[in-house]
């Protein structure tokens, strides 16, 4: 084998390396959670789906999902030149090292999220759903590509959260029940009110290390307005209403089916203690920005994690 060939062989497994880095795939894992929360929560509600279907559903929040990556990346660049990288902020660094993938990075987020919309389109044909699906899976694919993207700029405008709280509360636990229930209908819409608040949770965690490249770069969210201190009490009270939501739909008998809010208000404690121990932290010990964030983290995945075991295997074992 030549050295040409080689060169050439390594180059390309370079380039697959950094594109992966791009992806942050680490970010896909609270969604598939809450697609799949929200997908078994309307099983227990008495909904069928063969696995085809849930598995197809998937795919279509999976390509949309992984385009905010690429899209994020691209458009924050220069945002990120003078932020400090974490696990889950600061954007990969890829582009900030080598800018000669930047318009890889667009393409790969513009495919991606064609390829939602052309996955979304067959998906309705296919089974026969309402062109409701179609809409509600295309609007939350705009969302995460505008999160960042011209000429919206929503996480410019002081919109970021907003957008981020439907998504998580709303859009990626509703694609799960959708799919399942062949509806989106009032009682999911209510459910996901105390969700929502877990998504303001999420995106002020990750807004936290940002903080100074946010402000130099004039994003108007959040934590760049009040600061981390004040940003931090938001957080928390974000999480104890969603756990005061969760108790209050559990006591006004919100269920159906095989669904019970029980376990989840009591599961819903650990974003809550998380958020309060980090703010105790960073108020008597000066605790950094990056550990806040990987302890509200640790609070939120544990939720996610352990709300949708326990919801399977009440799916399962009834």
């Amino acid at each position: 084998m030549s050295v040409e060939i080689l060169v050439g062989h390594a180059g390309r497994k370079s380039r697959a390396r950094l594109i992966l880095k791009l992806s942050r795939a680490h970010f896909l894992v609270p969604g598939a959670l809450l697609y799949t929360l929200g997908a078994i929560v309307a099983q227990l509600r008495g909904w069928s789906c063969p696995l085809d279907r849930a598995v197809f559903g998937y795919c279509i929040f999976f390509f949309a999902h992984l385009s905010v990556s690429f899209s994020n990346d691209y458009h924050d660049r220069n945002s990120d030149r003078i932020a400090g990288r974490t696990f889950f902020s600061g954007g990969s660094g890829v582009l900030l090292e080598h800018r000669e993938l930047e318009k890889a990075a667009l393409r790969i987020a513009q495919a991606l999220l064609s390829l939602s919309f052309m996955a979304a389109l067959a998906f309705t044909i296919t089974y026969g759903f309402s062109a409701a699906f179609l809409i509600f899976a295309t609007a939350g694919g705009l969302l995460g590509w505008f999160y960042s993207a011209p000429p919206l700029k929503l996480s410019y405008r002081g919109l970021g959260e907003v957008a981020t709280a439907l998504a998580a509360g709303l859009i990626m636990p509703g694609m799960g029940y959708f799919v399942v229930a062949g509806e989106l209908d009032p009682w999911f819409a209510t459910l996901s009110a105390p969700l929502i608040f877990y998504g303001l949770y999420f995106i002020l965690t990750v807004e936290i290390p940002d903080f100074e490249a946010d402000r130099a770069a004039r994003k108007m969210n959040i934590v760049t307005r009040i600061g981390v201190k004040k940003a931090s009490y938001v957080s928390l009270a974000a999480s104890l209403s969603g756990t005061v939501l969760l108790a209050a739909l559990h006591f006004l008998g919100f269920a159906g089916g095989n669904f019970d809010l029980t376990k989840l208000v009591i599961i819903s404690l650990l974003p809550f203690a998380t958020a309060a121990a980090s703010l105790l932290a960073l108020m008597t010990k000066g605790l950094s920005a990056v550990k806040q964030t990987a302890m509200n983290m640790s609070g939120l995945i544990g939720f996610l994690s352990a709300g949708v075991l326990v919801l399977y295997f009440e799916l399962i074992f009834g």
